[in-house]
């Protein structure tokens, strides 16, 4: 091995080298104490093993003196020098020692903690197969461009975000949406780098690569939020701030009135906040590296400690507790063809960009899409309305009424489509017939709107979204929790009530405008409740920001959601629900239980140094042991 290699090896491992040299050199120097005559080869030898082990410890204690912040180190240094300069050479290289122990293994453990993501890492190849002039070439991931075609083969692992633009295939997302079923994949879907190509061959469209995928978004993001402080972790810093002089103060004290230097050095070797100081970080790292290996972002331990407080969760209906893929059930004429009904709304609803409109606008479409029948073109059942043949045209002037519908305008004619609200609100009046259609179907739990040509109702449209087959077991799971479950939602009474009936909702809030899912969130929390609010983070965003706890739902490859969400759950799986707000709460149990154990060991050592139970080495052992002890605590998180 040459002499840089040798280099090398000593920067990678420096730590575990200083450590081992510390404790072979206390251990030899301790043992050899004992044989007649070698008392100066045993004091030497002690006193090398505290400098070698203590030389970075002093270093950092005169920084921290430097800038008057006095921590942990400050104090080690304190009492080694001082056992040293009253001729206690064992006890201070044992106190060295086992602090840089507790230290290095302190940081292995933080080390292993943080980075609890590195196999999503590793989940992304360094290669992918890409189409350039006319040939499959095999480049570095980093370097495919936007918009190149990425072939990925059965068993590969997907290299770049992208779209599918040719074959099928079952895809394991488990590192992007921690979920555990693979997902079909087919043209016009997206993928994401990271993911595994299960089955068939497939084609990708390049949309991010690198740093600017989906993946690398995630990691960034947790790598920040284990960065970012929670309160209890800010309230300890404050403290130890003040904290640390008064345990020097205190062994001042101690020594003026006793005399005793080795009791005043003692009492500085416990004192030490160490368990209190690392407790609380070593709980929110692993719960915040365990919630995005289950597709689940925590934006940082302070959302994560307030979501363990939670006692109330607001579901949004569409998109959320709903599959968000509606569609028209049934369109119903009233002294008007049904095709040009739907005519009527699709035209209407042609530049708005509300789910309502789009499923308006695909039923047109594929009713309007021609059915050959021996090369003849024929229709699919019953008259044909003029505007049937060729593409729907667009209105002459549109407008959007929040929360309510649309207003449009085409060929002298204007439309409405929408709810009754907006029916009321532009006087026009509701046949009977057509009010006791639209009730039936909210009934089923169908949305229903009115079709208005130039004032008179002409027909109505019932839309169905299926509800996700998750919903009613969450609403449970969360009740058994002791939280409460409500649901707000746009949609009118009779259609809040049926779908909070078939999902075992008790409390719901129905016909609300973004504003007004705010203010009965506000309501809410006026109450006494911590409240999380899901929802898409579009229709639903002064409410997500309103809630104590913002959560929105199918996060993967979307920026906005990733960054400004509280809680991003990655697919739109509501199971991931219950599960982030009971790690939360398990999170909260573990803080506290670590920062109990660290204070019941200080009390304790305490106790007994002022009894003389304590020695410097066996409280420094005490306190090393309290450290590892909260840091193994916290670690249970990563297999919650």
């Amino acid at each position: 091995m040459d002499t840089q290699s040798i280099e090398q090896y000593y920067r990678q491992h420096r730590k575990a080298i200083v450590v081992a040299m510390s404790g072979l050199l206390y251990a030899g120097g301790w043992s050899i104490g004992y044989v007649p005559g070698f008392d100066a080869a045993s004091t030497a030898i002690l006193i090398l093993a505290a400098i070698i082990g203590g030389y970075d410890i002093a270093k950092t204690a005169y920084y921290e003196v430097k800038s008057r912040t006095l921590g942990i180190k400050t104090l080690v240094t304190l009492a080694a020098v001082g056992a040293i300069a009253i001729g206690s050479y064992w006890e201070a290289a044992a106190v060295v020692f086992l602090f840089a122990l507790g230290s290095y293994l302190e940081g292995r453990t933080m080390r292993k903690t943080r980075n609890a993501l590195e196999e999503l890492l590793e989940m992304t190849p360094d290669t992918a197969t890409v189409r350039r002039d006319g040939e499959q070439k095999e480049v570095p991931a980093r370097e495919v461009e936007a918009g190149e075609i990425v072939i990925v083969k059965p068993g590969e692992k997907i290299p770049v975000d992208g779209d599918v633009v040719e074959g099928e295939s079952a895809v394991n997302q488990a590192p992007v949406t921690g979920e555990s079923a693979p997902v079909h994949k087919a043209d016009g879907d997206e993928v994401y780098a990271g993911t595994v190509n299960q089955e068939g061959a497939l084609e990708v469209t390049t949309t991010g690569t690198g740093t600017d995928t989906t993946l690398q978004r995630i990691i960034q993001r947790v790598e920040g939020a284990q960065e970012a402080q929670s309160p209890t972790e800010s309230l300890i810093d404050r403290f130890a701030k003040y904290y640390t002089p008064a345990v020097i103060a205190l062994a001042i004290g101690a020594y003026a009135v006793t005399q005793n230097a080795v009791l005043s050095l003692t009492l500085l070797v416990i004192g030490c906040p160490g368990a209190l100081v690392i407790g609380p970080p070593v709980s929110i790292v692993s719960a915040i590296g365990n919630a995005a290996r289950n597709g689940v972002l925590m934006k940082g331990g302070e959302h994560l400690e307030q979501a363990g407080k939670i006692d109330l969760v607001a579901f949004d209906k569409t998109g959320t507790l709903t599959k968000g893929e509606t569609a028209v059930a049934d369109v119903e004429g009233f002294d008007a063809d049904d095709d040009e009904v739907l005519d009527l709304a699709a035209i209407a609803e042609m530049k708005s960009e509300h789910h309502l409109g789009d499923a308006i606008l695909d039923a047109a479409q594929n009713r309007r899409d021609p059915v050959t029948d021996g090369g003849a073109t024929t229709a699919e059942s019953g008259t044909r309305s003029p505007t049937e043949t060729g593409s729907l045209s667009e209105p002459d002037d549109f407008e959007v009424v929040a929360g309510k519908g649309v207003v449009a305008h085409h060929d002298d004619r204007e439309i409405v489509v929408g709810n009754r609200a907006l029916l009321d609100e532009r006087g026009i009046d509701l046949p009977n017939d057509v009010a006791e259609y639209v009730r039936d179907r909210e009934e089923r739990g169908e949305t229903a709107i009115h079709v208005v040509l130039n004032g008179t109702v002409v027909g109505a449209i019932a839309l169905h979204d299926e509800l996700r087959d998750a919903a009613p077991g969450v609403i449970q799971e969360l009740r058994d929790a002791g939280i409460e479950a409500v649901m707000l939602t746009g949609d009118n009474e009779r259609v809040a009530a049926a779908v909070a009936e078939e999902i075992g909702i008790d409390d719901y809030r129905a016909e609300l405008l973004p504003e007004n899912k705010q203010d009965v969130v506000t309501e809410y929390q006026a109450d006494g409740h911590v409240v999380a609010m899901t929802g898409d983070g579009i229709n639903d965003a002064p409410a997500l920001a309103t809630a104590d706890v913002g959560i929105a739902m199918g996060a993967a490859g979307t920026d906005t959601a990733i960054e400004t969400a509280d809680i991003a759950l990655m697919a739109d799986d509501l199971e991931r629900i219950p599960y982030a707000v009971k790690l939360s709460k398990a999170t909260r149990w573990n803080v506290l239980e670590n920062v109990g154990l660290a204070l019941v060991v200080v009390t304790m050592l305490l106790a007994g140094v002022l009894t003389s139970y304590v020695t410097l080495a066996l409280g420094m052992l005490v306190h090393e042991a309290s450290v590892l002890a909260v840091i193994g605590n916290g670690m249970r998180l990563l297999r919650y």
